[in-house]
């Protein structure tokens, strides 16, 4: 028995920054259907913060709608850089189906470690492509939390 996902549009990831680019296509958003990371710092008893930052790992599932639309993530995998993907929540498109708006959001940063693919079936009207999902994981070098009136960016790993 397959599980079907969600349509709602509830989380985006966008594999680019989109603090840095003017303007993101709905087309090029994939919808996540879940995600988790856990963000750990070691702190002494007066909630200081010391220590090496403990590595960050990323882990998402994404419905893919087309397979093409994966490459960027097997790029991503096969190249040794570190590349940015956007996180966006209760985003809205304007009527040029561009970003217009999101609720809030964080910007990661980071290597690209693991990709694996999931086809499930179908049924009803939908096909076999809409239920192809995408299982990532990240290691993480920092993450920029999106807000209305201000942005936090957490470091995890330096680079040179």
């Amino acid at each position: 028995m397959s599980k079907l996902y969600s349509n709602e549009l509830k989380a985006l990831v966008v594999p680019e920054n989109v603090l840095e680019v003017g303007s993101v296509l709905q087309e090029n958003c994939m919808t996540v259907q879940g995600f988790n990371y856990d963000c750990v710092r070691e702190r002494n008893n007066s909630g200081d913060s010391y220590g090496p930052t403990n590595p960050v790992i990323l882990s998402f599932t994404i419905r893919v709608n087309n397979p093409a639309d994966a490459k960027p993530y097997y790029e991503m995998l096969a190249n040794n850089a570190s590349f940015p993907l956007s996180f966006l929540f209760n985003a809205t498109f304007d009527d040029n189906l561009r970003l217009a708006d999101y609720e809030d959001g964080m910007v990661t940063e980071g290597y690209v470690v693991s990709v694996e693919q999931d086809y499930g079936s179908a049924s009803g009207d939908q096909t076999a492509e809409e239920q192809m999902r995408l299982r990532v994981k990240m290691l993480l070098t920092s993450t920029t939390y999106l807000g209305r009136q201000k942005n936090y960016k957490s470091v995890f790993i330096y680079q040179n």
